[in-house]
């Protein structure tokens, strides 16, 4: 009968070559670790993200006369090289930034916005829907569809209503992570009132996939608040409202954005308890 030896060597081997395997499939698979502030940041982000296209959209449309300013007029943050190429005969409009160009308020964008538009940015029942062409903000590269629809305008309270949908949302950080968004908003803006300044209040829901590979789910339970003299002074976070959160379907996480204060404080509840942080200007 042959009796076999241990190879010491082929062990370790083995060893290692097992090692290796199992740490490949750990980092393949998404994190089980769920870290509140970081969410919330990521979610934050991209919120602000997406108001911003929608902010150069319409500074655009008003650069061309097609946003009727008697009516109300935004204050820019477009640079200085920003090119709008204006093509009304096919009701489009193309915003380029070139290699990127930096704004008033220290926003950088470069690559294009691609706009088409069926009427004028406050008339209601116009449809405006912008794509993407290799464009970045802060070096963070945005993709998908975005299609506004004005829904009227209320003449009592003074606001119009808009439809946001975005459909195919991906944004991705320079170190290859990313967060993807299918979401559901109406958008409430409000005409300025005495020293108050324009504010608009959005509402609904948004899905995805977050930068570690976790399924989330999104509800904004009280409508989120921004401020046009908010964000004149560098803050451009809502200012009120609260969204809650879950992640994997069962971690949930509440955040309240205060009460109409200028900062980038929030509160932030998980599992019963609460914690208040200061969200970083840029991730």
């Amino acid at each position: 009968m042959k009796s076999t030896l241990f190879n010491p060597i082929k062990g370790l081997t083995l060893f290692g070559l097992l090692l290796f395997a199992s740490c490949e499939k750990e980092e393949s698979l998404p994190s089980n670790q769920v870290n509140e502030t970081e969410e919330t940041a990521q979610e934050v982000d991209l919120t602000t993200t997406m108001e911003d296209i929608d902010e150069v959209t319409l500074s655009s449309f008003q650069r061309n006369g097609f946003a009727n300013r008697s009516l109300l007029t935004m204050e820019e943050d477009l640079c200085e090289k920003v090119k709008i190429e204006w093509l009304p005969g096919v009701k489009k409009m193309i915003i380029d930034f070139g290699q990127g160009c930096t704004s008033p308020r220290g926003v950088t964008r470069k690559g294009k916005i691609i706009v088409t538009y069926t009427g004028r940015y406050w008339s209601p029942g116009s449809v405006i829907t912008s794509t993407f062409e290799n464009f970045y903000i802060d070096d963070r590269k945005i993709e998908g569809v975005r299609v506004i629809t004005n829904q009227g305008f209320n003449e009592n309270d003074k606001f119009f209503t808009f439809k946001i949908v975005m459909e195919g949302g991906k944004i991705t950080w320079p170190d290859g992570t990313f967060r993807t968004v299918e979401s559901r908003h109406v958008k409430r803006i409000f005409l300025p009132n005495g020293d108050r300044g324009v504010i608009y209040k959005i509402a609904g829901s948004s899905k995805g996939v977050n930068r570690n590979g976790n399924d989330y789910l999104v509800e904004i339970t009280t409508p989120l608040l921004f401020s046009e003299r908010c964000i004149r002074s560098g803050i451009r976070i809502p200012s009120a409202g609260v969204m809650v959160m879950r992640v994997r379907s069962k971690d949930e996480i509440k955040i309240d954005f205060g009460t109409d204060a200028c900062d980038r404080i929030v509160t932030i509840t998980r599992g019963g308890e609460t914690k208040t942080v200061t969200l970083p200007v840029r991730l």
